[in-house]
């Protein structure tokens, strides 16, 4: 896997260029040109249609690119599939959050551990090789459900959980899958105000206390817009905008394909 060699990207953790997808003779994602800082917290926002998933999709490898390349931590990572960049570390949060309903809440994070050796055919009778290793991974996993404000639901079945703390459980899995990066899709889509500060709260939490780079894609910017620090505007395939996120829903290309006269400074 080659590495990056152009210029200072220290300071970015993902980077598209030229990034294009093309459905027949739609253009979803159009020459995107986007470099995503590490260790903050972003939005992407745009109309319905404006190319966001599909630019997240092909990103994360859901999605076979059409031209342009993708950069994650210092590498090319264009032709890698989901499972692949999974693994390098750059998490996709579904907006349907990808749970399993009959195991507990720390069960599901604990599938998130990729290296078990208790799961090994040839280890698995030997108790010695594999309790200690079980014992930390468990103490890890109730770490990050404290990290997610779910250690008092560690019992409950992923199942019974509101909409807003199985978002949060599926966030508790990526960190436990040793993300380095999260996109996250609509996590405060259907729950109530109340809730929506908490899930931001705690993702900036996580932001700030585990390093971790987040980039959501949201449209109740009205509650999104004061936790995050950065944020992109797209329409029609096109990032139209970016920057600090008081200037960006300022910028008279994104009122006239978004926003609307509500969001017009007077």
């Amino acid at each position: 896997m080659p590495m990056l060699n152009e210029g200072k990207m220290d300071d970015i953790i993902l980077a598209t260029r030229n990034l294009t997808k093309r459905f027949g003779d739609l253009v979803a994602v159009d020459k995107v040109n986007m470099d995503v800082k590490r260790g903050t917290f972003s939005v992407l926002f745009g109309p319905n249609g404006a190319g966001k998933t599909t630019w997240v999709n092909v990103v994360t490898g859901y999605l076979k690119k059409d031209g342009g390349r993708v950069l994650f931590n210092g590498r090319d990572i264009s032709g890698l599939s989901a499972s692949e960049t999974y693994r390098l570390g750059l998490a996709r949060s579904f907006q349907i959050p990808k749970i399993f309903p009959r195991l507990t809440v720390l069960e599901n994070i604990l599938i998130a551990e990729d290296e078990n050796p208790g799961e090994s055919f040839f280890k698995a009778p030997i108790r010695a090789s594999w309790e200690k290793i079980e014992k930390e991974t468990v103490e890890r996993a109730f770490k990050i459900l404290e990290i997610v404000g779910l250690e008092d639901r560690w019992d409950a079945l992923g199942g019974e959980l509101s909409g807003g703390d199985a978002k949060l459980l599926d966030v508790g899995k990526a960190l436990m899958s040793g993300a380095k990066m999260l996109l996250i899709d609509e996590p405060i889509a259907g729950v109530s105000p109340s809730l929506a500060h908490t899930i931001l709260q705690r993702l900036r939490s996580i932001m700030e206390m585990q390093g971790v780079t987040i980039l959501i894609i949201e449209h109740r910017l009205d509650i999104a817009l004061r936790y995050v620090d950065y944020a992109y505007a797209m329409a029609g395939g096109r990032i139209i905008a970016e920057g600090e996120p008081s200037k960006v829903i300022r910028a008279p290309e994104v009122i006239e394909s978004y926003l609307g006269e509500k969001y017009r400074i007077r």
